[in-house]
């Protein structure tokens, strides 16, 4: 045998005689085919054909079909604010699954200045739930013949009627200032003040306050009594000690005070 003799598989495959050593094992070249007989192609397409229908089907159902189409919205914990005046500020027959929770909260806040917050859920297959945390009232403001309603950071709410929100004090703008919804027509600083005077005032003068009133800014607040005499506070300095000036003066001069007492000054209280 020939050391530079070419071996195939054909030759040796019926003879019994076989290359040792280190000659060369050769492997019988593959056959190709035109095309692969194990792959059914046509059925291979048709399936995914198939599976891409299913996919669109299950995407027009979830983002566009009418069953998940909103027809039903509830709202929790409100009293302040109608719900109706929250449910104007999202669309009936919106999807479900593309309506936008985030735009749609801050929307209705903007909208209310008497919700501090909300929180909107999902309700599967058509329906939401909005849960409302609304600002405390502080008190009613009344300029030029109208009502508003103030919360507890001195914003303008909304207008009211006459009737509504009777318990809560009412404070009267003499120089008749238009309103504006959404406004912050006092500071936080004025409403402490106001709710320490009404809180404190009988327990230190037994007398009882018929109202509030606003002349020319909320540094000084004038509260009428049922005693005949009205009374000047800064709104700007303690109440406190201003009610303990009062005290004093009520006590010492209360037969000769007939129309009113000024706590205004520092260190003085002038009466009349």
């Amino acid at each position: 045998m020939r050391v530079n003799e070419k071996y195939s598989y054909s030759k040796y495959r019926s003879s019994d005689s076989r290359p040792v050593g280190s000659g060369k094992v050769f492997v019988a070249p593959k056959i190709k085919y035109p095309h692969n007989p194990t792959i059914n192609l046509p059925r291979k397409f048709w399936g995914n054909i198939f599976l891409l229908l299913v996919i669109l089907s299950v995407i027009w159902l979830l983002l566009y079909s009418p069953f998940f189409r909103i027809n039903e919205i509830i709202v929790e914990g409100n009293k302040l604010v109608p719900a109706e005046q929250i449910t104007t500020q999202v669309e009936n027959g919106e999807n479900i699954f593309r309506f936008d929770l985030d735009g749609a909260r801050k929307k209705i806040i903007a909208k209310n200045p008497m919700i501090e917050d909300l929180v909107i859920y999902r309700g599967i297959p058509n329906a939401l739930k909005i849960v409302v945390l609304e600002k405390e009232p502080a008190f009613v403001w009344q300029s030029r013949g109208k009502s508003y309603l103030v919360d507890d950071t001195g914003i303008v709410d909304r207008e009211i009627t006459p009737d509504e929100f009777n318990d809560l004090l009412k404070i009267v703008d003499q120089k008749n200032l238009e309103v504006k919804i959404g406004s912050q027509i006092v500071s936080m600083d004025f409403i402490a003040f106001v709710k320490k005077i009404n809180d404190d005032f009988f327990a230190n003068t037994n007398i009882k306050i018929s109202g509030y009133q606003v002349a020319e800014t909320t540094f000084d607040l004038i509260v009428t009594t049922e005693a005949g005499f009205y009374l000047k506070f800064d709104t700007t300095r303690s109440a406190e000690k201003q009610l303990s000036d009062l005290k004093n003066i009520i006590i010492t001069y209360r037969d000769s005070i007939h129309e009113y007492v000024d706590m205004r000054i520092n260190g003085w209280a002038y009466y009349k």
